[in-house]
């Protein structure tokens, strides 16, 4: 999947095809597997909400798993 359809998604979504962003986030402190707007909220709304660099995310996650990078 192509960074922009990985943008897109619901975070609902990715947290369930992607397991390691679940860890990742929870590092930082974010909790999305818990909240309603989970369903509807993208990782890009995400960052914004809860004041992180949505490409440091993107990197760190790409680095874990066989991810595009934000380069």
């Amino acid at each position: 999947m192509e960074r922009a359809e990985l943008l897109a998604q619901p975070m609902r979504v990715l947290l369930q095809e992607h397991p390691v962003l679940v860890s990742l986030l929870e590092e930082r402190g974010i909790h999305c597997g818990e909240c309603f707007i989970a369903d509807r909220e993208t990782l890009v709304g995400v960052a914004r909400m809860h004041a992180v660099d949505l490409n440091e995310i993107l990197n760190e996650w790409a680095h874990r798993e066989a991810l595009p990078h934000s380069d």
